[in-house]
């Protein structure tokens, strides 16, 4: 029983991480980037050629540069430049 709850909890991480956006930051210093999820706005640094995943039900993204951005939870954006590149 033990064995099938724990393969249950790992399938649930998994599906939350799946339909999380992912964000990679290609520059070469660290960005800070502000997240608004559900009203509430925090701000993240992400470190150079770091990886994340924010956005788990859809957020509103704002970068360094003013680049601004709705996203639904499913997308692959870049940093770059300070700005942000769907890919």
């Amino acid at each position: 029983m033990r064995r099938v709850l724990g393969t249950i909890a790992i399938l649930s991480v998994s599906a939350t991480f799946a339909d999380a956006a992912s964000l990679t930051n290609k520059d070469g210093g660290s960005q800070t980037i502000v997240i608004t999820e559900k009203g509430v706005r925090s701000e993240f640094a992400i470190a150079a050629g770091e990886t994340v995943t924010a956005c788990e039900s859809g957020c509103f993204l704002t970068l360094p540069n003013g680049d601004r951005a709705a996203l639904s939870g499913t997308e692959t954006v870049s940093i770059v430049n300070g700005g942000i590149v769907m890919e």
